[in-house]
C-alpha cells in the first residue's frame, strides 16, 4: 500500500537575501553556487502533519513494517554536479512559511527587497522577528546538545540524529529520500515537529565548488507535482478457500481483468478492486456454471502499479509494497486515492512473476478522480 500526504507548509530560505522570506515562492531550491566571488546557499523547509500519520498507526490502518518517503519532483534545476548528496534533518526550532515570494518587494521597501525584514522563515529569522539562535559568543553559535547549524546560526537550526539523505550519481534529480527515522523520532515525540530542513553537507557548503541550484515544486505550485510524504507497508493477504490457480502462463494460458473498476472515483475515497484470472480456452464439462465466469487466483508474486494516464509518469510501481491479495472470492487490491489529483485519469498495469518469466498486462485499465 501507498499512502500519500500533502505538505502542511514549505519555504526557501538564501544566504544572498537573509531577511527575504519565500513562503508563497511556487519553487523550492537546494543549492551552492557562486556569482563572481559571491557565495549563494539555497535550504528548504518542508513540514507535514505527522499527527495524521501517527493517527494512521495507531487505527491500525497503517500495519507491519512501514516506511516513509519524501518525494519531491524536479522543476528546471541548473547547474548541478554529476555526483552529489542531498541531507535532510529534523528541525529543532518552530518556523513560519510567510506569504511573501522570493524577490518580491516591501511597501517599506519597494526597491530592495533584501533590507527588510519580512515576516515569515528567511535565512537569518525563523519567523521575521525571532533569530534562529539567540544564543552566540563572539558571533559564534552555541548550539544546544544535539543539534547543529552553520557557525553564525543563520540558514536554520537542525537535530543531528536521525538524519536522512540521498545521493546521486549520473542519475535525475528528482528526490526520493527514505525519512523513516525522522517520522519515528517525530511521531515518538521525541522531536518536537517542526518539519525538516534540505540542505547540501556543510563541508560541501564550505568548499570553493560550485553545486549548481536543485529546483522543485512546491505546495504552492499550480502543477500536480507538490511536496509528498509517501507511507508504504505490505498490506497483502492471501487466502485462496476453494478457489483453484490457473494454469499455464499469463501470455498464453489464461486472461486477468479487472472486474468492478469504475470509470469514476470520488476524491479522498479507498476502494476494493477485484482481479479477476481465468483460463483463455476452459474445457468443456459436465457443471452447471458457465466457464468464462469461474475465478482462479494469481500468483502470490502479482503486482499493481499506477500510473497518470496523460503523463504515463509512475505514481505507484510494482514493488513488494504493491501486491495483490486473495480471498475466497478473487484476487484484490485496496486502492487508496487520497491526495491525488481530482479530475485527471489514471491508469492500472498488473506484473505477473512466474517461473522468473515476467509479464505486465496493459488492457487499458483506466479511471478518473471526480
Amino acid at each position: 500500500m501507498h499512502k500519500f500526504y500533502t505538505a502542511s507548509f514549505d519555504a526557501s530560505i538564501y544566504l544572498q537575501q537573509p531577511t527575504s522570506n519565500a513562503g508563497l515562492d511556487p519553487i523550492l531550491e537546494v543549492g551552492k553556487l557562486y556569482y563572481g566571488a559571491n557565495k549563494e546557499i539555497q535550504r528548504t523547509l518542508i513540514k507535514f502533519n505527522v499527527t495524521t500519520v501517527s493517527a494512521s498507526i495507531t487505527s491500525g490502518e497503517i500495519t507491519g513494517s512501514w516506511r516513509g518517503y519524501l518525494n519531491l519532483k524536479s522543476a528546471n534545476s541548473t547547474g548541478l554536479p554529476l555526483e552529489y548528496t542531498i541531507y535532510a534533518n529534523a528541525v529543532s526550532e518552530s518556523w513560519d512559511m510567510g506569504q511573501f515570494m522570493r524577490f518580491e518587494a516591501t511597501a517599506s521597501s519597494p526597491n530592495l527587497v533584501s533590507a527588510s525584514i519580512q515576516q515569515g522563515v528567511s535565512w537569518r529569522f525563523r519567523n521575521g522577528v525571532n533569530r534562529w539562535q539567540e544564543n552566540t559568543i563572539g558571533g559564534s553559535a552555541v548550539f544546544v546538545s544535539g543539534t547543529t547549524g552553520s557557525a553564525n546560526a543563520e540558514g536554520g537550526i537542525w537535530y543531528t540524529a536521525s538524519q536522512a539523505s540521498q545521493s546521486f550519481s549520473y542519475q535525475p534529480d528528482d528526490i526520493r529520500m527514505d525519512i523513516t527515522g525522522l517520522l519515528n523520532r517525530w511521531i515518538s515525540g521525541s522531536f518536537v515537529n517542526n518539519g525538516l530542513i534540505l540542505r547540501h553537507g556543510l563541508v560541501n557548503e564550505a568548499d570553493s565548488l560550485d553545486y549548481g541550484s536543485l529546483k522543485f515544486y512546491s505546495k504552492e505550485t499550480g502543477t500536480i507535482y507538490e511536496p509528498k510524504l509517501e507511507i508504504v507497508w505490505d498490506d497483502s493477504l492471501f487466502s485462496t478457500g476453494s478457489l483453484r490457480p490457473v494454469t499455464g502462463s499469463a501470455e498464453e494460458g489464461y486472461k486477468v481483468t479487472l472486474t468492478n473498476l469504475k470509470t469514476q472515483y470520488p476524491k479522498d475515497t479507498k476502494v476494493k478492486i477485484r482481479v479477476k484470472g481465468r483460463d483463455t480456452y476452459p474445457l468443456k464439462s459436465f457443471g452447471t456454471t458457465f466457464a468464462y465466469d469461474q475465478s482462479k487466483y494469481l500468483p502470490t508474486t502479482t503486482y499493481y502499479q499506477l500510473e497518470d494516464y496523460i503523463t504515463g509518469e509512475t505514481l505507484i510501481p510494482f514493488g513488494d509494497y504493491t501486491k495483490i491479495s486473495c480471498d475466497s472470492t478473487s484476487n484484490y487490491f485496496i486502492l487508496d486515492l487520497t491526495t491525488l489529483p481530482i479530475r485527471r485519469y489514471y491508469k492500472i498495469k498488473l506484473k505477473i512473476v512466474d517461473s522468473g518469466i515476467s509479464t505486465i498486462i496493459d488492457d487499458k485499465f483506466t479511471f478518473e478522480i471526480i
